[in-house]
């Protein structure tokens, strides 16, 4: 796709595609909700799913259990059975992926590796894998725990803050990529114990939403939900005039085929540059230029890896430019 061929922005009415992150104390029914989202599938960090009826459970252990997943959920069967992919929790998954970078460095802390890169290979492969999901098509459901801390306000006067229990680095990733942060709490009205979702930042609790006329709190459910974004979708087609549609079809990543770039790069070198005596080295300076412009340093077609696919791809179309 070209930039001339974007077309305005499509909000669906349903829950497909949505990226929430759901939080709250322990037995407050957060994995419940989760599971009553659309065809969804449970990759459990912790195992909380026991007294869950509706729950498609997939136990991770370890790092590579979460790798697995992630090639699983690119396969076609996959996709055609789960629309929706529930982390529980986040918190298990960041400590996973940290003993991961401690694995592959060979060092029992995050910390040992030097010049905080750990932290930095941390955050790139937790950020790298959430966004695969969503990449993939998927609605992503991700669940954590509550914890408060104390805070100083302006007159001295302390206040408590309740925020998903999250290292940092993780609630950056976290923060931006999902649609909805939704606190689950509950109030006494009359004597009786009512739930409800906040999904609005107020000075004692962190929670946020998108969608701009999302309700401050809703009662907490599944239904409830969905009758809330619908409602606050439904408003924004009459007040902003947004494209509303009742399903979208989700936009996945297209992935490039590695093999199929090189053996272009090499077809259009050949045609570029010649060889023998017929030879134009000054194309070919031209082209390593290219490269170096788009790679920020120097390196010949054959360097390339299988990884760095999409930026051997710019630089075939570089040369088909200069082809034409």
């Amino acid at each position: 796709m070209h930039l001339w061929e974007v077309e305005k922005n499509v909000i669906s009415r349903d829950l497909k595609g949505k990226y929430v992150l759901l939080y709250g104390k322990p037995k407050s029914g957060k994995t419940t909700a989760a599971c009553s989202f659309p065809d969804a599938v449970l990759l459990a960090f912790e195992k909380g799913y026991n007294a869950i009826g509706n729950a498609f459970p997939f136990d991770i252990n370890k790092w590579s259990d979460f790798k697995m997943a992630l090639r699983d959920l690119e396969d076609p069967r996959s996709k055609e059975r789960f629309k929706t992919v529930v982390i529980d929790t986040v918190s298990i998954c960041w400590e996973m992926c940290e003993k991961y970078i401690c694995q592959q460095n060979g060092v029992q802390k995050i910390g040992d590796i030097p010049w905080g890169g750990g932290y930095t290979a941390c955050k790139k492969e937790f950020e790298t894998s959430i966004r695969r999901i969503t990449q993939l098509g998927y609605g992503v459901v991700l669940i954590a725990h509550s914890a408060s801390r104390i805070e100083k306000t302006a007159d001295g006067s302390d206040v408590e803050i309740v925020a998903p229990d999250l290292p940092k680095r993780a609630a950056e990733v976290c923060n931006g990529i999902v649609d909805i942060i939704g606190y689950i709490g509950s109030e006494w009205v009359n004597g009786e114990r009512k739930q409800w979702l906040y999904t609005r930042e107020t000075p004692t609790l962190f929670a946020g939403s998108r969608f701009k006329y999302m309700p401050d709190k809703i009662p907490f459910g599944y239904t409830e939900l969905v009758n809330a974004i619908a409602d606050a979708i439904e408003m924004a087609e009459k007040q902003d005039g947004a494209i509303v549609a009742d399903t979208i079809q989700i936009k996945t990543e297209n992935a490039v085929d590695f093999n199929a770039v090189r053996a272009r790069a090499q077809e259009l070198w050949s045609q570029l540059v010649g060889s023998g005596d017929n030879a134009k080295p000054d194309v070919a300076t031209a082209i390593l230029k290219k490269i170096e412009m788009t790679m920020g340093h120097r390196m010949k077609l054959s360097e390339f890896t299988e990884d760095q696919a999409d930026l051997l791809q710019l630089v075939v179309l570089d040369m088909e430019d200069m082809l034409k």
